[in-house]
């Protein structure tokens, strides 16, 4: 599956899928009370939905990642436009305007953490709380 795909489907499409899947498992965990034991073909299945659900954090990790990217850049651009101001005397105190410019910076700073994260994330599942 990827990146976006989640975001072409529909939420009533995405909700009937949760809907269905609230019932396989509700089915399932009454057959395992009854004492059934479940078939290599239900384990098979089982794999693959795991399987499936992995790729899909992967993908949403992955392109959180390129998002916090993106969404530094436009703070390093916001804290370099607030600089040159500061530095021109444009539009106020240079002090208020080099603070903003330093809040742009940490926020630059902070983002490129989050990538990094989500990326070590959709590389390595254990880092995540979806894993």
């Amino acid at each position: 599956m990827g990146e976006g795909s989640a975001a072409r489907r529909s939420t009533s499409e995405r909700i009937a899928d949760v809907e269905q899947r609230v019932e396989e498992l509700r089915r399932r965990r009454a057959e395992l009370a009854a004492g059934e034991r479940p078939s290599p073909e239900s384990v098979n299945f089982a794999r693959q939905r795991a399987e499936k659900s992995l790729h899909r954090a992967q993908d949403a990790h992955r392109a959180a990642g390129q998002r916090h990217e993106e969404l530094a850049r436009i703070h390093e651009q916001l804290a370099n436009s607030y600089q040159r101001a500061a530095m021109r005397g444009d539009d106020g105190p240079p002090q208020a305007l080099q603070r903003k410019a330093d809040e742009h910076w940490q926020a630059a700073h902070d983002s490129h953490l989050r990538s990094v994260e989500d990326h070590a994330k959709a590389q390595d599942p254990k880092k995540s709380s979806s894993g």
